[in-house]
């Protein structure tokens, strides 16, 4: 059976993350509190939440203060720009308005048990960062912040099932989680390439579009291993 998803979400920032995911949590049918600073940002977040939910953005009310979105919401998902004071800010605000909810943080690269300071029930709070654009990504990535409870990463891991989303659940925090670690890592390799004269731009963009992005898109780095050989990976690795 698929898990309840929240009667009601608070999400706090309505750039293209958080008009995505109110539009998601609204097209599975929670009511959403979409909260920015400025009228003129939800406007522009409404009308590409029209295009992508459709009638179930009816579910979305929009306001611009922190307290009155986060009141009652059984959880709360942070989502404005990577500014340590002013993700703390707004989560305290929230906490404050909404004792009991789950508390969440979308950053892709700070620190979460910074994020947390302040927070009166530390336990309540995780990362869950989603990746862009959301309404069309699967992978979500739910993310300890040290002191965050184990039925705080069960609930949103199941949460994200219920949404349709491919969770990846990390007990602990480490830089750049396992999306960012993967991408950069790559991406370090393909600025190397491209500085010593060996291809393109063009050419690296290529290799992946028609080469390695699809085949890992299909089954993954390890799979592709276990289905190519151990030994042949194995053999090529010591020679490189």
């Amino acid at each position: 059976m698929a898990a309840r998803l929240p009667a009601t979400v608070a999400i706090l920032g309505a750039g293209t993350m958080g008009a995505g995911m109110a539009a998601v949590f609204a097209s599975h049918g929670s009511q959403v509190r979409l909260a920015a600073r400025r009228r003129e940002t939800l406007g522009q977040a409404g009308q590409r939440i029209a295009r992508i939910a459709g009638d179930a953005a009816s579910r979305i009310t929009t306001t611009t203060d922190v307290a009155e979105a986060a009141d009652e919401a059984e959880l709360v998902v942070e989502t404005i720009s990577e500014e340590l004071e002013a993700k703390r800010a707004v989560l305290l605000a929230a906490e404050r308005s909404a004792p009991g909810a789950i508390l969440a943080s979308n950053t892709s690269s700070l620190p979460l048990e910074a994020i947390a300071e302040g927070l009166e029930r530390p336990g309540r709070f995780a990362g869950l960062h989603w990746l862009n654009p959301p309404e069309l990504v699967e992978l979500v990535e739910v993310v300890g912040a040290g002191r965050t409870e184990p039925s705080v990463l069960s609930a949103l891991a199941a949460w994200m099932g219920a949404l349709g989303k491919a969770p990846i659940v990390l007990p602990h925090q480490v830089p750049g989680f396992v999306v960012n670690r993967l991408q950069y890592a790559l991406l370090r390799e393909a600025f190397a390439l491209v500085d010593q004269g060996v291809c393109t731009f063009e050419d690296v963009d290529r290799a992946l579009t028609r080469g390695l992005g699809a085949r890992w898109a299909a089954i993954g780095p390890f799979e592709t291993m276990d289905l190519g050989g151990l030994d042949v990976f194995a053999a090529v690795a010591k020679n490189l």
